[in-house]
């Protein structure tokens, strides 16, 4: 995503022209706003944005000591400025000034945003990089010789005239079996992600480099005692809707992807009703039960809800090129909203998105011998289906939760990577990740959470009208019906499908995609064909080139489904030549004119 960039220059060799190329690559649009090009006899730094959140020119500078640049935004600024009693016109002013008056980063953990930070200390030599809770927001950091490097995009390193990228072993490793890469890695050898909730420094005159969790999980208390559940759900409700509030500015041009789930949906629900006009946007193919869903509970809210049709046709049109937007760390089959992204634009600058809402009130990876126990290898085997000792987990899972890895690891580095896809061109809101409302929900006991329950009374106490009626895409049915009703239906509806296929000979479309199929299907098939058996497919170094053609054959010849794996394989091989060869880099070009 655009975003910071920076390096030191312990040895004086390089230049702003360097500078500039780096933060080039991170520029997907004419329209970003350039910050200027800073820098000094110890490092080079800037930053490019899509110009939608405000945070004045960059960097602030703070009695010509302190410069400070940040890619995001607070949710809390007033309470902030109040409690700390300081005057600020912008986020990056706050930090600094707060930051200047304590000397301590201990004011960290008071902030509720989603946001990254560079602070440059240049009377100490020292720079610090700074994560938000949930580390959502990407910052890369490395080191080239004695120097240090920073990017909020992977693909920024490569600017760097020392930077040689060799693949990481681990990575590819962890790519090809789960599908994600885990912690803090990337497929670069040598470059890390700035964890959550973290301050890294680098000590310029040492050429040293020290993290420290500024907040952990475990600093989130148990509530002790018996839990009156309705007070519990009015609590919630308030929450939720305060953290939707705290995301919506009157002047601002605010929009949400809307699924048939829940979360996106309460979200809409929870958008004040004299914030107008709000739009929705829903992808899929034409019939899907998203679109039916979303536009439903659009028309209660009175919001214009819009349309984008995937087909076979247009499915792979830009994803060529948005593999290199999200610097290989999606497997193109995630990225959904491809060629939806540009509609998007036109009727909104910033997405409420539902982001892990299945996870914090839902609790979709808990079961029922999982609940309230730390994370260990057994538990993640048992949802993830994969193994990964856990012996170096130490104190950032140190709580009675399983949730805060699966937080870190499958929503940050995996679905995350499809909201990052987006902020290329629209400013992201997750409010499902608001401070208070997180703190309340792991102070619960996880039996609560299980199965969606207390989420469920919620939402029905809360947003009847959105909910009662309205099915759930993940059942079929509205979230208050009762088991013994929704068979009675079930049975109804199978006896309806028969007859329905003997007359019409037509099956029920109830997804938003087919992928089998459409891989099968020109254009997809031809490129899937050229570029996995491409005998100078540079995959082959890495990864088994017979098996990926084993794959190629049996699934177009419909022997076996290998549509995630083709997928995997096409996006590894893509983001190879665009780092390597330089080629498919453009996320506008269509897939026909490649």
């Amino acid at each position: 995503m655009p975003g910071l960039i920076g390096f030191t220059d312990k040895h004086h060799k390089y230049s702003d022209k360097m500078l500039l190329s780096m933060r080039n690559l991170l520029k997907y649009f004419d329209s970003y706003v350039d910050e200027m090009l800073y820098y000094d006899e110890n490092i080079y730094a800037s930053r490019t944005s899509l110009g939608i959140i405000n945070q004045g020119k960059q960097p602030y500078i703070l009695d010509n000591r302190f410069f400070s640049w940040i890619e995001g935004e607070f949710y809390n600024q007033e309470g902030l400025k109040s409690k700390h009693n300081i005057a600020s016109e912008t986020d990056n002013e706050l930090f600094a000034k707060i930051y200047n008056s304590k000397r301590s980063f201990d004011f960290l953990r008071d902030i509720d945003g989603y946001y990254v930070a560079v602070l440059y200390d240049k009377k100490e030599n020292k720079i610090y990089l700074i994560t938000d809770r949930n580390g959502l927001k990407p910052l890369y950091w490395g080191k080239v010789n004695d120097d240090f490097v920073w990017s909020s995009e992977l693909k920024g390193f490569l600017g760097h005239v020392d930077f040689k990228p060799v693949i990481d072993s681990q990575s590819v490793e962890e790519f090809f079996g789960i599908g994600y890469l885990l912690e803090n890695r990337t497929l670069l050898e040598g470059v890390e992600l700035v964890p959550p909730a973290s301050v890294l420094t680098f000590d310029l005159k040492k050429s040293k480099v020290k993290s420290i969790h500024y907040w952990y999980w475990k600093d989130i208390k148990p509530i002790r005692g018996t839990i009156d559940e309705k007070e519990l759900v009015e609590e919630l409700g308030s929450l939720f809707k305060q953290s939707v509030r705290k995301r919506v500015k009157r002047k601002e041009k605010i929009g949400i992807s809307l699924s048939g789930g829940l979360d996106s949906r309460a979200i809409l629900a929870a958008v004040p009703e004299d914030y107008k006009p709000l739009h929705t946007f829903t992808f899929g193919q034409e019939g899907c039960d998203d679109i039916k869903i979303a536009r439903k509970v659009s028309e209660i809210k009175g919001a214009a809800h819009h349309f984008c049709n995937i087909s076979h046709e247009n499915w792979l049109e830009q994803r060529t090129g948005n593999v290199w937007a999200t610097d290989g760390n999606l497997n193109l089959l995630h990225m959904h909203a491809s060629q939806c992204i540009s509609l998007m634009k036109e009727f909104f600058d910033i997405n409420l998105n539902g982001f892990a809402g299945d996870v914090v009130l839902g609790g979709s990876f808990l079961r029922a011998n999982n609940l309230d126990k730390k994370i260990d290898s057994k538990i993640i085997y048992d949802v993830e289906e994969y193994e990964i000792q856990t012996e170096n987990f130490k104190h950032w899972y140190m709580i009675d939760k399983t949730d805060p890895y699966f937080i870190n690891n499958r929503e940050r580095r995996f679905i995350n990577s499809g909201t990052v896809l987006i902020a290329k061109e629209i400013e992201q809101r997750k409010p499902f990740f608001d401070n208070n409302l997180i703190e309340l929900v792991y102070g619960i006991p996880d039996a609560l959470r299980y199965k969606s329950y207390i989420y469920i009374k919620m939402l029905l106490n809360d947003f009847p009208q959105y909910y009662k009626n309205i099915p759930w895409k993940k059942t079929g049915f509205p979230i208050g019906w009762s088991k013994t009703r929704q068979f009675s239906v079930k049975v109804k509806n199978k006896i309806s499908r028969e007859i329905g296929r003997l007359i019409f000979k037509s099956p029920e479309l109830r997804d938003y995609t087919d992928y089998p199929l459409w891989i099968r299907q020109d254009p997809a098939k031809s490129f899937f064909e050229k570029v996995l058996l491409s005998e100078n497919a540079l995959y082959s170094g890495y990864i088994d080139r017979n098996k990926i053609q084993d794959y190629v054959r049996d699934h177009m010849e419909k022997k076996a489904d290998y549509h995630n794996e083709l997928c995997l394989a096409l996006t590894f091989e893509l983001w190879l030549q665009q780092v390597f060869e330089g080629k498919y880099r453009d996320t506008k070009k269509k897939l026909l004119s490649l």
